[in-house]
């Protein structure tokens, strides 16, 4: 809350309190008959309910600076929220297409490597293209059975 809201409600609210204090003497004035006393309590009475709608103004204006001050961080606020959505959209964005991008393993290939032939490693698929097909048995092992290199049709209407 504004100080300027708190002081005007104060003072109003205290103002407003003395105008009754002083509409008491007027009225008991009245009774009395007394016009000098009941034309100074009224002179009061009005200078207080001045006072009090000096305050009421002062109060108002702080309250419309109240409202400016919480539209201005409810702004602030949507925009760090809407900052945060773009931002959490842009991670989502790039989650999603690294899931879509295959694994790949990359292979370096040097000059100066050795040959295939002089190392370890099983050859490659590409250099066993010439050998005979191999058939194995349901139990794992080498069969010595010849595949048929030659497909047969036979159709009947």
């Amino acid at each position: 809350m504004n100080a300027k809201t708190v002081e005007g409600l104060m003072g109003a609210s205290t103002n407003i309190r003395l105008s009754d204090t002083a509409m008491n003497v007027f009225r008991t004035a009245s009774q009395k008959g007394d016009t000098a006393t009941m034309e100074r309590a009224l002179g009061y009475a009005g200078q207080m309910v001045d006072e009090a709608n000096k305050y009421e103004d002062k109060a108002k204006e702080g309250m419309k600076e109240d409202a400016k001050e919480l539209k201005e961080q409810k702004a602030a606020d949507q925009e760090k929220m809407i900052e945060r959505r773009k931002e959490e959209q842009r991670q989502l964005e790039e989650r999603i297409e690294k899931s879509r991008e295959p694994e790949k393993d990359t292979v370096e290939i040097r000059a100066d490597a050795a040959s295939p032939e002089s190392t370890d490693t099983p050859a490659a698929p590409s250099e066993s293209a010439d050998l005979p097909p191999v058939v194995y048995s349901s139990s794992g092992e080498v069969s010595s059975q010849e595949m048929q290199t030659e497909a047969t049709l036979s159709v009947s209407v």
